[in-house]
């Protein structure tokens, strides 16, 4: 909007927003996988890595195992819904996270992470919590204008089919 001031102090700029010098930004692979029906949620698939290192597929068994495991002992909360799992690997760290439409139009998240063992709850003191990185948010900007173009539609199973059809591979 023309005339609208940020606020920002511009003596405060060269404290912000600092990235080390050493760090080399790099694009990264993003490549639909096999659904993940469970009990009471139906999940798309989403692996998330760099073009010379894709996640293997023993880890996303473990993963897919390990959300199965959680439904089936009441440790993930799904209620009956549609919505996308992201396994991203991260060098030797994967991230797990499970997204689910509720309440129409809110996107609800669970964050899990594997290193050495099995996965596990990230860990999330503080009030600002750890969300999704930058490659992680381009499948979930992709479900997201998904998501919308099926709460647009008619909410038919033709609509749910053509949500679930609609993926996301991308360098991102």
């Amino acid at each position: 909007m023309p005339g609208v001031q940020s606020g920002f102090d511009d003596r405060h700029i060269g404290s912000v927003g600092e990235v080390p010098k050493e760090y080399h930004h790099r694009r990264k692979l993003v490549t639909p996988g096999e659904d993940l029906s469970l009990p009471n949620a139906y999940l798309k698939w989403y692996d998330v890595h760099h073009t010379e290192l894709a996640v293997a597929p023993e880890v996303r068994e473990e993963a897919r195992e390990f959300l199965r495991a959680e439904t089936a002992a009441g440790r993930l909360d799904l209620r009956n819904e549609l919505g996308f799992v992201i396994l991203h690997c991260s060098g030797e760290v994967f991230f797990l996270i499970v997204c689910v439409w509720r309440s129409t139009n809110e996107m609800w998240q669970t964050l899990h992470f594997k290193e050495e063992g099995g996965f596990e709850p990230y860990p999330r003191e503080g009030t600002l919590k750890p969300t999704q990185c930058v490659w992680e948010l381009g499948p979930t900007a992709h479900e997201q204008q998904a998501w919308s173009r099926y709460l647009s539609s008619r909410r038919d199973e033709d609509a749910k089919r053509a949500y679930i059809e609609d993926r996301l591979t991308a360098l991102v």
